[in-house]
């Protein structure tokens, strides 16, 4: 490590710090439950339009089925709402999720957009999809039975298999045709680990795919809209950090969870 990067991390410590100081004292949830919980998708929708039903198609074949999906639509410039209310429904009387579809008023950008959804939700556990990439089809089975073997875990995640244009089709979508759930390895990040943490990347997890309990999302505050509150720029990774500042955290460093488009950034530096 270079000495500029020593002495400008991309983690700010200072609040870092702060946010650890401030939740001091908090009665932090447990997890662990003998009964299945409750699941969740909550999918923010910007700009993506040409995307959705390959996004669609990733919920509807899962292995098991969540039991609310909800869109977001933050103010998309394209007909994103036309066609995810199409999709809802053309497949509503088939599915056993309850699809929810909430429209904001203006554009919030993707952290609002995702409190929103997961404030609507009434399920145990959120699991995300940005509106541009594809869940593996089993994510949520293998999810149930990851957080059961790390009760302690408040967010799971995973990295991801890249793909472009019409490359999808060729993908690989079943997690456990690459790897058996009970074979996956994880690794399990304490709280104490986080002020080692210096770079966005120094605990990586895609977006899209990774799944987390509701309490532990309202005890961290929830995603962060106010940029100048992050310890990092993207809501995303802020909101990771912030979790493992307070929870352990699992991640998947060599099984993948989801597919992630790599060639669609649209909402880049702008709705994020």
């Amino acid at each position: 490590m270079g000495l500029k990067d020593w002495l400008r991390p991309e983690v700010s410590k200072r609040k870092l710090r702060a946010f650890i100081k401030s939740k001091n004292g908090i009665k932090k949830p447990s997890f662990s439950s003998a009964s299945k919980p409750s699941i969740a998708i909550i999918v923010p929708c910007y700009g993506h339009a040409p995307f959705l039903q390959e996004m669609f198609e990733s919920i509807r074949q899962q292995t098991i089925a969540p039991n609310q999906v909800i869109f977001v639509i933050d103010q998309s410039p394209d007909n994103s709402f036309e066609i995810l209310q199409d999709l809802i429904s053309k497949y509503q009387p088939t599915m056993e999720s309850e699809l929810v579809l909430l429209q904001n008023e203006t554009n919030l950008g993707q952290a609002a957009s995702l409190n929103k959804g997961i404030e609507y939700s009434n399920a145990d556990i959120i699991t995300i999809l940005n509106d541009d990439d594809y869940l593996m089809h089993d994510v949520i089975e293998v999810t149930y039975k990851i957080l059961k073997k790390y009760p302690t875990a408040a967010l799971l995640g995973g990295h991801s298999l890249h793909f472009g244009a019409d490359e999808l089709k060729n993908t690989t979508k079943l997690i456990e045709s690459i790897c058996p759930a009970e074979k996956i390895e994880i690794d399990l990040r304490q709280p104490s680990n986080t002020l080692s943490y210096r770079k966005y990347n120094d605990i990586n997890m895609t977006h899209s795919g990774s799944s987390f309990y509701k309490s532990a999302w309202k005890s961290i505050g929830g995603y962060y809209s106010d940029k100048s509150k992050r310890l990092v720029h993207f809501s995303d990774r802020d909101f990771q950090l912030r979790m493992n500042a307070l929870f352990p955290v699992a991640l998947s460093n060599i099984t993948p969870l989801s597919c992630w488009r790599n060639d669609s950034s649209v909402d880049q530096g702008i709705n994020s």
